[in-house]
């Protein structure tokens, strides 16, 4: 009696690791390429006059998914989410940085070549706090196939004064759930480097005593027509990656937005005035301010500065204004710049 039961356990034994055998392996991805990305900010990124809101440039990498051969076709699921990122308010999709007026925010999207989709909202897709899921579509090809995705950091300027140095963002996860839970891996690490600070010029020209040259009324034969061109340049030391735009304003009538300048009281000479052209425009006058978009506000710089001495090249010159009296004619003006 003894024997038959060990036989019989025996054959259960068998069956058990012959049912174990033959299960086949759960498709699974792995995770690599640039994983554990902390981006490298410049300084300077946001100018001192840009508004709040002002959004930097993309910071991205390129994350590979090598998922295993099958001769079923089968969808790759993957959570990706900022778990321990704290929402700024006010900013839609926006958390908090180390630098207090800094903020960030992520997206995901497919790099060319790669085809996977958003659960919800759409590609490129919000990495919120909570879990948003991205599916791949593995062909039934018996190869292993691969991925790439795209994941990207975009910093914001949400207050007025971003100075500090950036060594913590919020971390990126993304991790496969189906069909099975396996490769984790973190996109942004979590660290990054960039010192912010207030992009700015310095002026090497505070003064500009103009000089003009005489003129005479047959050169101004008409109201409007103008004389007496003379260079009037301004001198400039900038950080890198600023545009500067500038406010001219009348000394003597503040409220000034035409394109002529008004003499001084002591100037006796009468029927004229001056303009300050600058790319060959006339320049429009306004109130001394650097807000974005003050009336009479113009782009000095066409394109970010590179840093160091700019020259500005502006030229006053004569305009008639009416019936022309000799003698003196003297004008302020005073200019007020504004980074963006």
């Amino acid at each position: 009696m003894l024997k038959k039961v060990a036989f019989v356990a025996y054959l259960v034994a068998q069956f058990v690791l012959c049912v174990s055998a033959v299960h086949a392996a759960v498709p699974a991805c792995t995770i690599s390429g640039g994983i554990n990305f902390a981006p490298d900010v410049p300084s300077n990124i946001f100018p001192r006059d840009a508004p709040a809101g002002t959004q930097s440039a993309p910071y991205s990498t390129l994350v590979t998914l090598t998922c295993t051969p099958d001769t079923t076709a089968y969808t790759i699921s993957l959570y990706t989410l900022t778990p321990t990122a704290v929402a700024v308010p006010g900013f839609t999709n926006y958390y908090k940085t180390d630098v207090p007026d800094i903020a960030v925010r992520y997206t995901a999207e497919n790099a060319p070549g790669t085809s996977c989709t958003a659960w919800s909202g759409g590609m490129p897709s919000q990495i919120l706090i909570i879990q948003r899921t991205l599916n791949c579509n593995v062909a039934a090809t018996g190869q292993s196939q691969t991925f790439t995705l795209k994941y990207t950091a975009y910093f914001m300027k949400i207050g007025n004064a971003p100075i500090g140095k950036l060594t913590t963002i919020p971390a990126v996860t993304i991790q496969e759930y189906a069909p099975a839970t396996s490769a984790t891996a973190n996109v942004f690490s979590g660290l990054a480097t960039g010192t912010f600070a207030v992009a700015a010029c310095t002026v090497t020209t505070p003064s500009i005593a103009v000089s003009m040259p005489k003129t005479y009324t047959y050169r101004l034969p008409n109201v409007g027509s103008t004389d007496g061109d003379t260079s009037l340049n301004i001198g400039l030391n900038c950080d890198p990656g600023v545009k500067v735009y500038s406010t001219l304003t009348d000394v003597n009538t503040p409220a000034n937005t035409t394109t002529t300048l008004t003499l001084d009281a002591d100037s006796t000479a009468q029927g004229i005035g001056y303009q300050i052209v600058f790319g060959k425009k006339p320049i429009n006058f306004g109130v001394d301010s650097s807000v974005p978009g003050n009336p009479g506000q113009f782009l000095m710089t066409p394109a970010q500065t590179p840093g160091g001495a700019i020259t500005v090249p502006l030229t006053a010159r004569y305009i008639r204004t009416g019936k022309i009296g000799s003698g003196s004619a003297n004008a302020k003006a005073t200019f007020t710049m504004s980074y963006q």
